[in-house]
């Protein structure tokens, strides 16, 4: 099983990603999430953050996307189907949704690590030695949130754990080398099998995708291929339903041989089989024959 936490940092800058797209690394972190193909882990603060931010946040992210899609929507003019997606409400409501999400991933998909007094004992002299994550200014609630993952995982013994941040400042050895871990945190995260991958942010979290998660985790393109399949099987089926109810005294065994019919009205070329199965269901029942009338032009039927 694969572990991870990703800062509260990341969360925001996924929320800004395509938020048009269905097919977005946002929509594919939150599918692995929510179907526990990864588990989340959540530091105590990191829930108390995300609350006291959340309306500031969400509001800046709002207008970010706002003054981004004022210039997507002029190159978008006479098109008035592309540009609705880019409208304010839309962008606003889509904005609403994914803030709803990633706090139910936090609060609800995730396991949560859980403060101690030791924790906040290590933070402090942490802090007052300018240790990372404090070398470059006070982070006391960055210390808080990394040694309660820390703490966690190592009761927990967790292995492929996976801590991401774009916050390289506090976490990363230095701005050259934002892929590096801090040496004074090196020890601590080898301890507890924690790895430490920055988030680049062009394209976002490639590391994080492409390297740490995608490799070992069910392909989202699979999964993406699946749900379009499903969805055309229900429009299909509500559709035979809706044409069922309008062919005269159906044969008992319709819905079922009208399933085969398709099948062999899809191919691009029929056996001399196939057209036997298909003139000897006509000759069965009428209901075959008001069906092949009813989709004329359908499946290559004309």
């Amino acid at each position: 099983m694969r572990y991870i936490t990703l800062d509260t940092c990341v969360w925001l800058g996924l929320i800004k990603i395509d938020l048009h797209n269905d097919n977005s690394v946002f929509e594919e972190i939150c599918f692995w999430i929510e179907n526990k193909y990864v588990i989340h882990i959540t530091p105590e603060n990191i829930i108390r953050e995300w609350d006291r931010n959340k309306v500031k946040k969400t509001i800046d992210i709002r207008n970010d996307m706002r003054n981004l899609n004022k210039n997507i929507i002029n190159s978008f003019k006479g098109t008035s189907d592309l540009v609705s997606a880019y409208q304010s409400d839309t962008i606003e409501e889509t904005v609403s949704k994914r803030i709803d999400r990633v706090e139910a991933i936090l609060k609800t998909h995730s396991e949560i690590a859980k403060e101690t007094q030791a924790i906040y004992d290590e933070a402090v002299k942490r802090n007052f030695d300018c240790l990372a994550p404090n070398h470059n200014g006070d982070s006391f609630r960055d210390t808080i949130n990394i040694l309660t993952l820390i703490n966690y995982i190592k009761r927990k013994e967790y292995l492929g754990c996976i801590f991401s941040t774009i916050n390289y400042t506090d976490f990363s050895a230095e701005k050259s080398k934002k892929e590096d871990l801090h040496p004074q945190l090196v020890d601590d995260f080898k301890n507890a099998n924690l790895e430490y991958v920055f988030c680049n942010e062009e394209p976002f979290a490639n590391k994080l995708l492409g390297i740490s998660l995608r490799p070992v985790l069910p392909n989202f393109q699979d999964y993406l291929k699946e749900k379009k399949r499903e969805e055309e099987a229900k429009v299909l089926a509500i559709k035979k339903t809706i044409t069922s109810t309008t062919i005269t005294n159906p044969d008992s065994d319709y819905l079922e041989n009208i399933k085969y019919i398709d099948m062999i009205l899809a191919r691009k070329t029929r056996t001399a089989f196939e057209e036997d199965v298909l003139k000897l269901l006509i000759r069965r029942h009428d209901s075959y024959s008001q069906y092949l009338l009813n989709n004329i032009g359908n499946n290559g039927l004309v």
